[in-house]
């Protein structure tokens, strides 16, 4: 528990969503949080059928995934970069919704890119298939299993969605400032997606030792 609550709290691509969702609203942020633990509990469960194995039997499968989460991440990041310039240069402070439709729209929009993001994470790769796999023990049933992954994505998500309300508490602040929120954090984006990529790359193409 100690060891995934860590994981959870140290700051990457899922906290920098979440924070740029919460500035849009609450429920935003919320659903970005919901999305991010969605994606903990398929690398829970899937650390809990052996990935580990898989990926010893595979180990140019981390590789493609730094491609396919970097090229992801860069996406991301211009395209926040271009909303927070537009908005910028338009003078709007952020794109707020302002209808319940629109709230719903970017609720969802949030929930997607949450799942996404943390789908796209090689840490959550490199956590679940060599950290959290030291502690799954062969045998130990079905139901333990589902204890975990409960227990887990309980805990995860009062940690996220926590987060996301604590950031909503200083929205009135932030949302003058939207623009400049999307530009950094796309900025951030971009310079994890260029290191997940460049990385993925040199370590698809160097030679397997024997």
């Amino acid at each position: 528990m100690g060891v995934f609550v860590a994981a959870v709290a140290v700051p990457g691509p899922d906290v920098v969503q979440i924070i740029r969702f919460s500035v849009k609203s609450r429920a935003a942020g919320v659903a970005c949080a919901t999305g991010i633990m969605v994606g903990y509990a398929i690398w829970i469960a899937t650390s809990l059928l052996g990935l580990s194995a898989l990926m010893q039997a595979a180990p140019h499968l981390l590789s493609v995934l730094q491609l396919v989460g970097g090229a992801y991440l860069l996406y991301m990041g211009f395209s926040a970069v271009r909303s927070g310039f537009k908005a910028w240069r338009s003078g709007i402070a952020t794109d707020l919704p302002s209808s319940g439709a629109a709230q719903s729209t970017v609720s969802q929009r949030a929930f997607v890119v949450g799942l996404a993001t943390n789908l796209s994470n090689p840490k959550s790769v490199l956590f679940f298939g060599a950290v959290f796999a030291q502690f799954v023990k062969p045998g130990m049933g079905w139901e333990w299993m589902f204890i975990i992954l409960v227990t887990l994505f309980v805990v995860g998500f009062v940690m996220s969605a926590g987060f996301a309300v604590l950031v909503d508490v200083f929205a009135g602040f932030l949302s003058r400032f939207g623009h400049a929120v999307d530009m950094i954090t796309g900025s951030i984006f971009i310079g994890l997606g260029t290191w997940m990529f460049s990385e993925g790359a040199v370590n698809l193409n160097s030679p397997r030792k024997a």
